[in-house]
């Protein structure tokens, strides 16, 4: 079919490197597939494994140069006769590569419609963490059980907070800092600790009448491993998913003898029926958010496309919220 818009403006990155390496590229649109729509984004949101990938060192690798963004919101602007999404629907999506910019096409089944709840930066901040906390809140059965969140001030930490808590689980969330502990109870965490200013084993041991947690989860790496370990009780598991601060180390099974402890490292595509199913996951994770605001993480930033690199400087420098590239705004 004839698309309204022939060409778009994207963010790519050039080579391995830092953010000297991202640059504002114009391709054209190939034509949209009968099962395809193509959406205006309003707004992307920035990941840190999008970082990761760029560095070349990730367990994650992609040909250079690659269109960055995988996550965003928009407006439906031309839809394949296949596609029931018709003009106009408000969607976000995740997963979909080359999102920081001025349109998409993506499979109509990959989009999620956006309530009227919610506006486009709730759907850019909100969907990778739907399909990250989706994922991660079936890896270790929780019901009545007490889960450690590491990060849970952060996008997909206070979505994850929210899942577990809404499930049935006693939440223990790990933040920096008055406001960012109470937005944790807020999503729905029993207790919050403030690494900050409280030493975490005793806090976590004293919540859980020093027996420990049934489940960690850290996004975190190296820094927190050892914490993480001691933080379970007997036969709990280590879920690792993200290495913000650093890969980490080798598992030494001699350190999980004492509590007969279980250490797994997340893999979203095994813990996710693929792609067919993120929509699903990004809709749960949606209707979370209209029951539970606070689930939906802070914007620490908010970038035009041609400042796309700035906003990755911004991500790169630990910031506390959710940064977005906003395409259709003034540089």
């Amino acid at each position: 079919m004839t698309l309204p818009v022939t060409e778009r403006r994207v963010a790519r990155a050039l080579r391995v490197g830092g953010t000297e390496v991202i640059e504002i590229g114009v391709e054209e649109l190939p034509p949209l597939k009968a099962h395809e729509a193509l959406v205006r984004v309003e707004a992307a949101g920035l990941n840190h494994v999008e970082t990761l990938i760029r560095s070349g060192q990730y367990v994650v690798r992609l040909p250079f140069p690659y269109n960055l963004g995988g996550e965003g919101a928009g407006v439906v602007v031309a839809a394949g006769v296949e596609a029931a999404l018709p003009e106009g629907t408000r969607v976000c999506w995740g997963a979909v590569l080359g999102s920081c910019a001025t349109f998409v096409i993506a499979p109509a089944s990959m989009l999620t419609r956006i309530p009227d709840e919610l506006n486009y930066e709730a759907g850019a901040s909100l969907a990778v963490a739907a399909l990250t906390a989706g994922g991660l809140a079936r890896v270790w059965p929780l019901a009545g059980r007490t889960a450690v969140v590491w990060g849970a001030a952060g996008a997909v930490g206070r979505m994850l907070v929210a899942l577990l808590a809404d499930r049935g689980a006693e939440v223990i969330g790990i933040a920096s800092g008055a406001a960012r502990t109470e937005a944790v109870l807020s999503a729905g965490a029993r207790h919050a600790v403030d690494r900050a200013s409280q030493d975490v084993r005793e806090a976590v041991r004293a919540c859980t009448g020093g027996r420990g947690a049934d489940a960690v989860f850290d996004p975190i790496g190296a820094p927190t491993w050892e914490t993480s370990l001691q933080l379970l009780a007997p036969r709990g598991c280590l879920i690792n998913y993200g290495e913000l601060s650093g890969p980490a180390p080798e598992v030494n099974l001699h350190q999980l003898f004492a509590g007969s402890v279980f250490v797994t490292k997340y893999n979203g595509m095994r813990w996710v029926e693929g792609p067919n199913e993120f929509a699903s996951l990004v809709s749960q994770g949606l209707a979370m958010a209209v029951k539970r605001r606070a689930a939906i993480s802070d914007v620490a930033g908010r970038f035009s496309l041609d400042r796309a690199a700035e906003a990755y400087r911004l991500l790169e420098s630990g910031a506390a919220g959710k940064v977005l590239v906003l395409p259709t705004a003034a540089a």
